[in-house]
């Protein structure tokens, strides 16, 4: 019995499979966008240069002087060649104001003393005295008596007394019931008072009384005060003695 004939073997074609096409994602109806909408192109304008206007800045006109200053209402200024200015250096030198700062203290003073004294811290440093002197004139006695000395030779002076008759600047100053100047070359005349010599020969020496009951009470020495202010030492050393005069007055009186 023969074999049962074999059929040949045919290759299968060999099938590829396909992924299935991906299915459409559904787009929530809030994200599409809408299509864009086309519209018109404007017209556009073209302007000349002539059309163009243009604004230029203000220059600021320079003035060669200012403008004056509108006329007050209440003065009216004098021309300046009417105007007497008062020089600085006089307006510098003026004791007037340190003087009273100095005697305000007098209020309070409690001796004659102590009056003096003030008078003569206040005659001193107002005028720029080498040295001032109080002296106390006595009535009865007449007896000379520094009670108040601000400068050179106040541990010598003070304290010291002298004769009026005998005292070449006191005795003067008493006779004639005003001021007197004296002005010395470098030596004292022999005539001159001891106390002089204890502060060094003076250049120039202003004495003034101080007046009470129509006499002479005290006299005021204002020896080398500042050149500056020579014209001012009679009188403002005649302020102090007249504010000194009112104060022994009281002392006498109480």
């Amino acid at each position: 019995m023969s074999a049962p004939c074999s059929r040949p073997s045919v290759p299968r074609p060999t099938v590829r499979k396909t992924a299935p096409p991906p299915s459409p994602v559904a787009i929530p109806e809030a994200q599409v966008e809408p299509p864009p909408v086309i519209r018109e192109r404007m017209a556009t304008l073209d302007l000349a240069d002539d059309d163009l206007v243009f604004e230029e800045a203000p220059v600021a006109v320079r003035r060669s002087t200012p403008p004056p200053p509108p006329p007050s209402r209440r003065t009216v200024a004098p021309p300046a060649s009417s105007v007497q200015r008062k020089p600085r250096l006089e307006s510098m030198l003026d004791p007037s104001e340190a003087l009273f700062d100095g005697m305000y203290d007098l209020n309070y003073a409690s001796s004659i003393w102590q009056a003096a004294r003030l008078c003569a811290s206040a005659l001193g440093l107002a005028l720029g005295a080498r040295s001032v002197i109080v002296h106390a004139h006595d009535l009865s006695t007449r007896e000379l008596r520094a009670i108040g000395v601000h400068g050179e030779g106040e541990f010598d002076v003070l304290g010291s007394s002298d004769g009026s008759d005998d005292d070449l600047v006191a005795s003067a100053v008493i006779c004639n019931q005003k001021a007197v100047t004296m002005q010395f070359d470098g030596e004292l005349p022999r005539l001159a008072p001891r106390r002089l010599s204890m502060i060094g020969a003076p250049r120039t020496l202003v004495a003034v009384p101080a007046m009470a009951w129509g006499r002479c009470v005290a006299v005021i020495e204002i020896i080398d005060a500042d050149e500056r202010l020579a014209s001012r030492v009679a009188d403002s050393a005649a302020y102090v003695a007249e504010r000194l005069a009112e104060f022994m007055s009281q002392q006498a009186a109480a």
